[in-house]
């Protein structure tokens, strides 16, 4: 026994001997020549050692290098592929002889990676790839993942520290380049299905479009001993950003989450709750992905406030600010597609957004809300508006793409709504005012606006209540009428306010393959009734209406004594022309028609009773009789 304790005595000497001694004996420089050869044989690219190999050994067994550059490829203009100024990684000796693997903090700092593409297409790492592919075409062995899972479950890492690193993108194919730079990261120890901090932080920055993003990270991550779940708590990011496709050119972001990635099986994500804050808003709540492939989309979120027009491309805002008479926004060529149909085709989507004050087109709403159900090619939303223009809003869109031609239907209805700001606000200007009263149901099909104007079907029914119609001056027209019957042509080309006044206007509308068929268009007004009847045509965008006036009441004292005054007369006035350019005329023809009828049957008489007398002069007896008879 007492040499066995010897011998076990010699042998731990030996090893004391040997920790102390050998990193004495053995320099690691003096393999930098082997080392360069391997990797100049492995790779065709040059390694650079400038600095120190370290070797340890007792406590940790670690090595360490510093100044270390990889040349790059030919053709590239960057002279390294990647420069390291600092890298170590130590494992603990002791609790290797237990098969424990315990590694101290792995330290990178300054490392430089430059990735590029030519204008071929071809990349700066291609040529270390291609040897290293061909020993990848092996099928993947699920066992032999989930024992290196396992494997790292024994591993005890004292965590990671990645110190001032950049990463480079040039793509000369498509003259893009990105830069990551200021990269740092630092975690605590990792120890799987335990908590572990981390913390990370970058900066990119992009010449195409020009843009600079900063990001930050702080959180706890939770990994499982499979390493396909990763469960994110009380996870921060906080987004800096500036540049051209910035929103007003820079725009800060807050996110608070509990974020959970599942990449087993189909694979999910889930954050919930969530909070995130940008410029004005706060959009609170949760949302959900599963199946990675075919994506099932959940979500329920709130917004306090937003102003969706502050995040529209350029053109579209500055066209909302556009003169009277301009549209929000530039309608799209008539031969563009506007419905992505395979997109709609492969939605899943369940998901309801509530806004409780929203800007959007120069519109105003509170207490907004759209629920959107995709699935198996059908899109359905319903949205909802309670505090519109001192009135609400209810609809209900659904797009069914399972076959080619995608058909639509719109189910709608306004009530109680202020018009006039509405349009203002929408259109730069309003042709109407009054508190509007709107339903529709409508169906089209098709994919362009061509299309969808020609197809369009369905009914409509509206009604505005003390309001005015600009554009069409019925006292006016009234009067030119009237003073038509007088002998005045040349009141036809007076002027007038050009707008109507009235207390209440309804009608209702047939639509057919996009021609919108009224006839009864009823506008009450204390002075004055009108009735309409006529088409327009959506198509063509030609208008063949015929409006009826009717004074109902004498606009003064003299008009009641005169006794020419024509105020129950009917006064019919023809709309024509075009959308874009209407005309609005009197139809004088058919006033001296309607009020000199009796005159003219008069003068009808007296010219027959002349011609009798005449024929009776001189044809007598049976042939002037019949001659009589053919008058």
């Amino acid at each position: 026994m007492r040499t066995l304790f010897k011998i076990l005595g010699g042998l731990v000497l030996l090893l004391v001997v040997t920790i102390i001694v050998a990193p004495m004996l053995i320099d690691p420089n003096d393999y930098r020549e082997e080392i360069q050869a391997v990797v100049k044989d492995k790779t065709g690219r040059d390694l650079s050692i400038n600095g120190d190999l370290n070797l340890s050994i007792f406590p940790w067994v670690g090595v360490g290098i510093n100044e270390v550059s990889l040349s790059n490829a030919t053709g590239f203009n960057a002279e390294y592929f990647a420069e390291i100024q600092e890298a170590n990684v130590k494992v603990k000796l002791l609790p290797l002889l237990s098969r424990q693997v315990e590694v101290s903090t792995v330290v990178l700092k300054g490392m430089r990676l430059n990735l590029a593409k030519d204008k071929r297409g071809k990349t700066n790492w291609e040529d270390m790839i291609q040897s290293s592919a061909e020993g990848d075409k092996k099928p993947s062995d699920t066992n032999a993942d989930q024992a290196s899972g396992a494997a790292l479950g024994a591993i005890a890492i004292g965590g990671v520290q990645i110190v001032d690193a950049s990463i480079s993108w040039d793509d000369a194919s498509k003259g893009e380049s990105y830069n990551l730079t200021d990269l740092g990261l630092s975690t605590d120890a990792l120890s799987l299905g335990s908590p572990m901090g981390v913390e990370l932080a970058f900066t990119v920055e992009s010449s195409k479009p020009k843009a600079t993003i900063r990001l930050k990270l702080d959180g706890d991550v939770v990994i499982n001993e499979g390493l396909n779940k990763f469960d994110f708590q009380d996870l921060a990011l906080a987004i800096d950003a500036a540049g051209e496709p910035v929103p007003n050119g820079a725009m800060k972001v807050d996110i608070a989450t509990h974020l959970v990635a599942d990449l087993a099986k189909s694979g999910s994500l889930t954050l919930d709750p969530m909070t995130i804050k940008f410029d004005d808003s706060t959009l609170s709540g949760k949302a959900s992905v599963n199946n990675f492939d075919k994506p099932a989309v959940t979500f329920d979120l709130a917004v306090d406030t937003i102003n969706i027009d502050r995040y529209l491309p350029k053109t579209a805002t500055e066209g909302s600010q556009s003169s009277a008479g301009n549209s929000a926004s530039v309608p799209p060529p008539a031969a563009v597609a506007l419905i992505p149909v395979q997109t709609v085709r492969d939605l899943n989507i369940n998901g309801l957004f509530v806004v409780k004050s929203l800007i959007v087109n120069g519109l105003t709403a509170q207490e907004a809300s759209v629920k959107v159900v995709a699935k198996n090619g059908v899109l359905n939303s319903q949205q909802s508006v309670k505090k519109f223009y001192n009135g609400s809003y209810d609809g209900k869109t659904t797009v069914d793409a399972r076959q080619n031609t995608p058909r639509i239907s719109v189910k709608e209805q306004v009530t109680g709504v202020d018009i006039e700001p509405l349009m203002v606000d929408l259109m730069g200007e309003s042709k109407v005012s009054g508190v509007a009263n709107i339903k529709a149901a409508l169906t089209t099909r098709g994919n362009t606006v061509a299309a969808f104007k020609s197809a369009l079907n369905g009914t409509a029914q509206f009604s505005f209540e003390d309001g005015t119609v600009k554009g069409i001056d019925v006292a006016a027209l009234i009067k030119q009428g009237e003073a038509v019957l007088k002998g005045d042509v040349s009141a036809l080309a007076a002027q007038g306010t050009g707008e109507t006044a009235f207390a209440n206007m309804s009608g209702t509308a047939q639509i057919t393959n996009g021609l919108v068929n009224n006839q009864d268009l009823l506008m009450a007004s204390p002075l004055i009734n009108i009735k309409g009847a006529g088409t327009a045509n959506l198509v063509s965008e030609v208008l063949d209406y015929r409006l009826t006036l009717q004074r109902t009441k004498a606009l003064s004292e003299a008009e009641q004594a005169d006794a020419e005054d024509l105020k129950n007369m009917l006064i019919p006035v023809n709309v024509s022309g075009t959308f874009a350019k209407p005309s609005i005329k009197v139809d004088t023809k058919a006033i001296v028609l309607e009020t000199q009828k009796e005159k003219i049957e008069e003068k009808k008489t007296e010219l027959k009773e002349k011609l009798d007398e005449k024929i009776g002069e001189k044809l007598k007896g049976p042939a002037g009789d019949l001659l009589k008879s053919l008058f």
